[in-house]
């Protein structure tokens, strides 16, 4: 799934810092070699919505990483579907503000510290209590962690927060965004995205054109020309389940670049190597007919 299919998904999705990080690196890097909606969609949106679809959809990511691990994929769906749909009906609602927000930034400790914690969230570590809400800031607790419905703000104490505080934090962003995932609008467009892939399969069938795994095979060759012995610091990007994340792409999308007119058949492959440390990146757009390789991206 490409950049230009997620960003159809949605305008504003909650998600950590965190998972930004691993979203941000690849999805920006896959947008910036030609998405013509990249100039006017905001870096961060395009994380976060990124970052949700992937539950539904499956985005490429880096080699051997996941996004959310299983024992947090079971507490997601534990929670009540009455409450995921309130979830996601508050998040659909406050697409005209900055949601995600937080009333004032995290102290270095508290950066640091939250590295930390979204590693032992992963592993399974919850908080003991839920977050607390408030429809406005004038509802809220003064001096309390709380979250404000409203305006989709973390309203953040004013002293050093507890672990306790950051982890309920990570968790309303995870079930937030796994809401917003499984709600109607995000199934919606991953149905559009399957049709459209399916859609495009068939045009490189009947152009008799090349497969994914060729395609791969195409760029793999290409990075060893390349890059020499540093293409053995890269690995192919992978979707969330585990497949090779080779992207197929209607070459008009990509309209204002001028690789575009060169595609046969308007079809073309997008494959993408990564190192999970460094978060280098190195890819190829390959034509999915003859397999030429029109553009190189870094």
């Amino acid at each position: 799934m490409d950049g230009y299919e997620v960003k159809k998904v949605m305008d504003q999705v909650h998600i950590s810092s965190e998972m930004q990080e691993e979203v941000i690196m690849n999805i920006q890097k896959r947008m910036e070699h030609g998405n013509k909606n990249t100039g006017v969609w905001s870096f961060r949106r395009m994380a976060t919505a990124a970052a949700a679809f992937v539950l539904v959809a499956g985005v490429v990511s880096f080699p051997v990483r996941a996004f959310v691990a299983s024992v947090v994929q079971e507490r997601m769906e534990s929670v009540p579907e009455e409450e995921m749909k309130g979830l996601n009906d508050m998040v659909q609602s406050q697409h005209d503000v900055l949601a995600d927000g937080f009333s004032r930034a995290y102290s270095d400790s508290e950066k640091e510290r939250s590295k930390a914690l979204w590693q032992a969230y992963k592993n399974g570590t919850f908080p003991e209590k839920v977050i607390a809400q408030a429809d406005s800031a004038e509802d809220a607790p003064e001096g309390a962690l709380c979250y404000i419905r409203a305006t989709g703000v973390f309203n953040l104490p004013a002293q050093e927060m507890t672990d306790e505080e950051m982890l309920q934090i990570i968790d309303f962003q995870h079930k937030m965004s796994y809401a917003v995932a499984h709600g109607p609008q995000v199934q919606a467009a991953a149905a559009e995205a399957r049709e459209k892939t399916a859609r495009l399969e068939k045009a490189v069938q009947d152009a008799n054109g090349i497969s994914r795994d060729e395609a791969v095979e195409i760029a793999k060759q290409q990075l060893l020309t390349d890059l020499g012995d540093k293409a053995g610091e890269l690995e192919l990007m992978t979707y969330n389940d585990g497949t090779p994340g080779v992207s197929l792409l209607d070459a008009s999308d990509y309209s204002e670049v001028g690789f575009v007119s060169e595609s046969k058949a308007g079809v073309i492959y997008d494959v993408g190597f990564g190192n999970p440390d460094t978060h280098v990146t190195y890819g190829y757009i390959i034509d999915a007919v003859d397999g030429g390789i029109l553009y190189t991206y870094k």
